[in-house]
């Protein structure tokens, strides 16, 4: 018997061909096709997420500004005006009034001032956004789709810039 008239399955012949190093255009395609259904998911739940930390953001700025109405209201008095629904000036000058302390410390409201002065929103009447509006005793939240002008909320934070400078003959706003 020769050395090669057995041939067993050790043999070269019988062993398969190593493939070069890499991945074939199936593989490729199945494992793109994986990662894309995983950020599509991603991607909702992501969205998910932004609406609902802007929706506690927003309740948070209400919950902000009417915490400085109650701590005006316990040390001078209540906030009550009626509000104009079609301007956005009823908003400001609450904000304004609760941001006010008066120069002279004789005159000056105990407390004051109640919301941080360096706080200055615009104001708005576009659906589209978060805005908070006042209802003649508090502010309440306006979210997107509903009608109504108020108080821009800003996420970005840039409504949060140098103190307003009040002219010298503020007058603050209610009774």
């Amino acid at each position: 018997m020769t050395a090669y008239a057995h041939r067993g399955l050790n043999h070269p012949v019988f062993l398969p061909r190593s493939r070069a190093g890499g991945y074939s255009v199936s593989e490729l395609v199945i494992v793109i096709s994986i990662m894309g259904v995983l950020c599509g998911i991603a991607v909702g739940s992501f969205n998910q997420f932004l609406s609902g930390g802007k929706d506690a953001l927003a309740a948070e700025r209400q919950e902000f500004l009417n915490q400085g109405l109650h701590r005006f209201a316990q040390q001078n008095y209540e906030l009550i005006f009626g509000s104009m629904e079609s301007s956005g000036g009823d908003e400001m000058a609450v904000l304004r009034t609760l941001q006010y302390r008066n120069p002279d410390e004789d005159r000056a409201k105990i407390g004051s001032p109640y919301v941080d002065p360096c706080y200055n929103p615009i104001s708005t009447s576009s659906a589209d956004t978060y805005r908070l509006r006042w209802t003649g005793r508090m502010y309440e939240l306006l979210k997107p789709g509903k009608t109504g002008t108020g108080i821009l909320m800003n996420f970005e934070g840039t409504d949060f810039t140098t103190p307003f400078a009040f002219p010298p003959n503020f007058q603050m706003a209610g009774r």
